[in-house]
């Protein structure tokens, strides 16, 4: 058994002893990319700039997808106005998802990466 899957099962097993729901403790993205054969660290034990990047992206990514397939048409925005508008909800949500993993990851007293 690898390094790393040894640290993912024991994360897993801390994750879940604190209670935390498994699609939280591992989202349907460390899954498919996992399954891709990449080796994604859980959320909860991320550094908080790796997980800000990787959710902002992330979000960013989706609600342009989102917006520009569902709701944006002529309009009379420009493409640069969109594109800001994305880029900022993509940020908002990428912050408010790493507060979270912040806050559970002090208030379940988690382990770090490195430790597991």
């Amino acid at each position: 058994m690898s390094d790393y899957q040894r640290r993912f099962e024991a994360a897993e097993t801390e994750l879940e002893q604190a209670g935390i729901w498994p699609s939280n403790a591992v989202p349907p993205y460390t899954r498919f990319l996992r399954r891709l054969g990449l080796r994604p660290v859980p959320p909860h034990y991320k550094p908080l700039w790796r997980s800000f990047l990787g959710q902002s992206v992330f979000f960013t990514l989706l609600m342009g997808f989102v917006s520009f397939s569902t709701a944006a048409g002529p309009d009379g925005r420009s493409v640069a106005e969109f594109g800001i508008r994305t880029v900022l909800i993509g940020l908002a949500l990428g912050s408010t998802m790493v507060i979270y993993f912040a806050y559970s990851q002090r208030k379940y007293a988690l382990s770090r990466w490195e430790d597991l």
